[in-house]
């Protein structure tokens, strides 16, 4: 689960500035929270802030990371640097993130020269209650690798020769080196499974996306518990939508709507995926949207042909059938954020810019009671930006629960910081007091003359 994650020198942070999932002293909703190794932790934490304060800069930092340790620096990160302040294009940018996997709490981070498109630093530690276990540490510039002994020597020298095969490389972290091509290595030293633990934990369990980023593939429509999990939702939602149904689809028709590279490339992929689980009942199938259109279709690899399904929706007042392409925007967006609340993967972290988009406010609160009666009995993790203040409600919410990002005025670099700051008593109405501008985070308006 993730505790804390912290950046300087990206975008609109210029000093380093620390987001934290770590409990304060706040009792109430205690049922929501867990203490995994000596650390108490939140599962959910709305931000708030201006427009232009900063608030998709912290949606990026997870992104910036994930992507970093997955595939390297992106090539249009050399613009990522605080352009605040002119030096910082000399300066590196420092990324951390703390996460507990497995029971243990680590820490792990990177330093990177954006302007040159290099990392120059990057290090695992291991935070014990009494103490801390240094884990590697790389120095890039200076081609040095410090690593921890496994007491095993043959696993030591492995790791060593590993180390020294990227030593000089400035455009790759150790731990994607670990993990390209490897997956024997852990099967054969478990003492080492963290690498590939870490390394999971990014590509699988941290969910990131943007307001018009779908956040699912709508596979769960198409599974009959899932489908029907779904519909109940829907309703409640007050959506109109009273039934889901799937139907199959002329495969010409979707091949008229998706590029044919594009086809070729899926039914590729379908083909590999089928020789790799042979084992399988399922066939393997793929969900592809078009986003312009909200046209949706699986596509599935039955024996050796291939099958199209799509979702079609009943609406309580009509005996029509409706698609996606139908549907409203906020039914879209709420169809989209359903998958938190249906998917049975625990650790998963997802990160929201925007939640509330196309949503009415009473909808995005109950969608987030919804999540919140979730987060009692799984350790899933929500994070949101959002401008709604209506779930600005200590009945709601825990203080700790509600942050903050702010432009300051002396050099218009973003500030992170929580409700807990300012000791809001738990029976306070902070929306009021947040609207009068009490704690910070609001636009500072010129009136109109």
């Amino acid at each position: 689960m993730l505790v804390k994650v912290s950046a300087s020198n990206f975008r609109s942070i210029n000093k380093k500035q620390t987001f934290s999932m770590e409990a304060g002293k706040a009792r109430n909703f205690s049922e929501r929270t867990t203490r995994i190794a000596g650390t108490k932790i939140l599962k959910f934490k709305a931000v708030y802030g201006p427009n232009a304060s900063g608030k998709s800069n912290l949606i990026r930092i997870f992104e910036f990371m994930r992507t970093a340790v997955i595939r390297g620096l992106p090539g249009s990160s050399t613009m990522d640097y605080c352009r605040l302040q002119d030096n910082n294009i000399n300066e590196r940018s420092k990324f951390e993130i703390e996460v507990v996997l497995d029971g243990k709490y680590y820490e792990y981070g990177f330093e990177a020269l954006l302007s040159e498109g290099r990392f120059t630093r990057e290090w695992l530690i291991e935070h014990k209650p009494q103490s801390t276990r240094q884990i590697y540490y790389r120095n890039i510039e200076q081609e040095t690798f410090e690593i921890q002994d496994f007491h095993n020597a043959a696993i030591n020298e492995r790791l060593r020769i590993y180390a020294d095969d990227i030593k000089a490389d400035k455009k790759v972290l150790f731990l994607r080196a670990m993990n390209q091509n490897k997956a024997s290595l852990y099967t054969e030293n478990s003492k080492i499974s963290l690498f590939q633990t870490l390394y999971q934990w990014f590509r699988d369990c941290l969910s990131v996306h943007y307001p018009d980023d779908p956040l699912t593939e709508y596979t769960y429509f198409f599974d009959s518990m899932g489908c029907a999990a779904a519909e109940e939702i829907l309703k409640k939602m007050d959506t109109g939508i009273s039934g889901v149904s799937i139907y199959d689809v002329p495969t010409e028709k979707v091949m008229s709507q998706i590029p044919k590279d594009l086809f070729q490339e899926i039914v590729n992929r379908l083909t590999e995926q089928k020789a790799q689980n042979s084992d399988s009942d399922e066939p393997p199938a793929v969900v592809v949207r078009n986003m312009e259109g909200h046209d949706m279709f699986m596509i599935e690899l039955r024996d050796d042909d291939v099958a199209c399904r799509t979702l079609k929706f009943k609406h309580q007042h009509s005996n029509s059938l409706f698609t996606l392409r139908d549907e409203s925007d906020g039914t879209v967006r709420l169809l989209d954020l359903v998958e938190i609340l249906l998917s049975d993967a625990d650790n998963t972290v997802y990160v929201l810019d925007e939640i509330n988009r196309c949503l009415h406010p009473m909808i995005t609160k109950q969608f987030v009671k919804y999540f919140l009666q979730l987060a009692k009995e799984r350790n899933i993790q929500l994070i949101v930006t959002t401008h709604e203040t209506d779930l600005m409600d200590l009945g709601l919410l825990r203080q700790d629960e509600i942050g903050f990002v702010e432009k300051q005025e002396t050099d218009g670099s973003s500030r992170i910081f929580g409700l807990e700051d300012f000791g809001a008593r738990f029976d306070k109405k902070i929306r009021s007091a947040y609207m009068k501008g009490q704690y910070y985070a609001v636009p500072r308006l010129d009136a109109i003359k």
